[in-house]
């Protein structure tokens, strides 16, 4: 084995692999065969995203174009490949290849490692997207509302019995205001998805 020469290409060699596909113009099924790698290659990931020339397109064509659908698809797509490089592992190892099958083993923890990260990331932003009903500055909003409805009703020179009598039924009619509100939140985000 010359300097140049790897096990890679001795392997390639021996399984009669080059550089270029060489095939004829029509496979047995009448289509169209690639005559070189890069349209090979454009193929199969056509096949393998079912009609569609890449994942972007594949999102597009499903309608879905949105950063949470990119961000799933993403995902899902990392962990496709964890199985991918789990079945390289394991031809790796039955082939006797321990070397390989360490590396590829080791790539794949990384994998999953960054699959990790991302669906922490993932939820602590839709935890911070939550609005926290016990926060300070909910309740700075909330009584800077019940000012402004205290001014309209002098404004428009309601009776203090009509003004008490309107905080009174609020009140009651509020008296489960977070759960309340947590429902609500629940049927927007369900909406919007």
């Amino acid at each position: 084995m010359s300097e140049t020469t790897t096990e890679f290409d001795v392997a390639d060699k021996e399984a009669g692999v080059t550089g270029e596909l060489v095939t004829t113009p029509k496979n047995s099924q009448g289509s169209l065969q690639p005559t070189n790698t890069v349209e090979y290659r454009a193929q199969l990931i056509a096949k393998y995203h079912q009609g569609a020339r890449s994942l972007v397109d594949k999102l597009r064509t499903s309608g879905r174009t949105d950063a949470e659908a990119l961000l799933q698809a993403l995902i899902t797509e990392i962990v496709q490949e964890t199985d991918h490089l789990l079945g390289n592992e394991l031809v790796s190892t039955e082939n006797g290849d321990l070397r390989d099958a360490s590396i590829i083993s080791f790539k794949r923890a990384e994998v999953l490692e960054k699959v990790i990260k991302a669906v922490q990331t993932r939820q602590q932003l839709e935890k911070e997207q939550e609005l926290d009903l016990d926060s300070p500055a909910m309740m700075v909003v909330f009584r800077y509302f019940m000012s402004k409805v205290k001014i309209a009703l002098v404004n428009v020179k309601a009776p203090d019995d009509m003004s008490d009598l309107f905080f009174k039924t609020l009140s009651e009619a509020m008296s489960d205001w977070k759960r309340d509100l947590k429902v609500q939140f629940g049927e927007f985000k369900g909406a919007a998805r």
